[in-house]
């Protein structure tokens, strides 16, 4: 798994300590109390744009967090990287800055690789693995996927219903897709398996297949846990502890590392807006000035790498029979089918909003057909409508009286 766009899903978390933001001072008694949530550079509004712009014409932005209670709500706290050095910036809503300064030699110190520790030893050999669970932040249920998007580039990862033996583990085969201007740049293979007796999921290497114009030129990145100087690392802990490190990967050529630095984030997508999201920096033994940051939502997964942002997810569950169906879901897919054969018939989740996905075959062509809990008509795969607020309340009352 690379840093940034390469390898999305194969990111972060782990077993350690240390934590990353302290707030200091004397408050009193009266003070409120400071809450932030983080902003993606995409974001930020005009004003902080052009005052960065201003101050650090070539600084690079590692970190953004806004302040939505405390003593300054709207202020925008960021660390920026210009000239070799490290400054914390803080701007007003109205883009004045209020203060920069750079970072101390006690705090790089503090934060630098010679002074980290990185747990490499997982003791896998007392693990019962599995090739399909969950836990928080990381599933490994077939048909379960995500998509992540930015203005150039799109990642969809796909949890496969497929295996593939690594050593003596058989290891759930998780798809990357990469596409940058809408040409597809990189497939992946990640091969995970989950640990019953602690819900780490543990991550056993990759097959890479990088494109240019269509074509496959390069593996990179590539590894196995069974190849000589190889063993697994943890991609996602069953536990997190804020503060924790750990190897994801551990290869000559992939060391992927990551450190958790934030367990209360509140992050918004185009896919909701979640709360209680980890923050994760990610490093790389293979290059010390490697740094990115990603945010993972519980019960989701990955929401965020960098720029690119969850767009869109869906769960998919196991095949159902049209007798087994709600009347009028299954009145609905009769119709909407007019004559075709109806092959399959799934419940998925989108969204976080549960409906109904027919495959039928009529005239020669494959089409899924979907339907709400409610027996409404969505229209085709890649092509339905949204449900509105009053359709989603109707699907959780037909809901309700089926459990009824």
């Amino acid at each position: 798994m690379k840093l940034k766009s390469g390898t999305v899903y194969a990111t972060l978390i782990v077993f350690g300590l240390s934590t990353m933001l302290v707030v200091t001072g004397f408050p009193s008694q009266t003070a409120a109390q400071e809450k932030k949530v983080t902003v993606l550079q995409s974001e930020l509004p005009s004003a902080i744009k052009k005052a960065v712009k201003q101050a650090f014409p070539k600084g690079q932005i590692i970190r953004i967090e806004k302040e939505v209670e405390g003593e300054d709500p709207g202020q925008y706290d960021l660390e920026i990287r210009s000239g070799g050095k490290d400054y914390e910036v803080e701007i007003s809503p109205q883009g004045k800055i209020i203060e920069n300064k750079e970072m101390t030699d006690a705090q790089r110190a503090q934060g630098g690789e010679q002074e980290k520790k990185w747990t490499e030893s997982f003791h896998e050999q007392e693990c019962t693995f599995s090739a399909t669970g969950r836990n928080r932040f990381f599933s490994l249920v077939p048909g379960y996927q995500l998509v992540l998007e930015s203005p150039t580039e799109k990642v969809t990862i796909t949890v496969l219903d497929e295996t593939k033996k690594i050593g003596s583990v058989k290891t759930r085969i998780v798809e990357e897709r990469e596409e940058k201007d809408g040409e597809l740049a990189e497939v992946s293979r990640n091969f995970f398996a989950i640990c019953k007796e602690h819900g780490d999921v543990f991550y056993f290497g990759e097959e890479v297949d990088d494109y240019k114009d269509g074509k496959i030129v390069s593996h990179s990145g590539a590894w196995r846990a069974d190849e000589a100087n190889s063993r697994a690392g943890i991609i996602m802990p069953g536990t997190i502890l804020l503060g924790a490190r750990h190897y994801q990967e551990i290869a000559p050529n992939a060391k992927d590392r990551a450190e958790i630095i934030s367990d209360d984030v509140t992050m918004k997508t185009p896919a909701g807006t979640f709360s209680n999201c980890i923050k994760i920096e990610e490093t790389t033994g293979l290059d010390p000035n490697e740094k990115c940051y990603k945010t993972y939502a519980p019960g989701v997964g990955i929401i965020q790498d960098e720029d690119l942002v969850l767009t869109g997810y869906k769960a998919k569950e196991a095949s159902i029979s049209l007798r087994d169906l709600p009347s009028a879901v299954r009145a609905t897919i009769k119709k909407h089918a007019a004559g075709g054969k109806i092959t399959e018939i799934e419940k998925d989740t989108v969204n976080g909003t549960p409906r109904y996905e027919a495959e039928v075959v009529r005239n020669g062509n494959v089409i899924d057909i979907i339907v709400s809990t409610s027996g409404k008509y969505l229209g085709i795969e890649g092509e339905e409508k949204e449900e509105t607020k009053d359709d989603q309340d109707k699907d959780e009352d037909e809901d309700d009286n089926d459990i009824k």
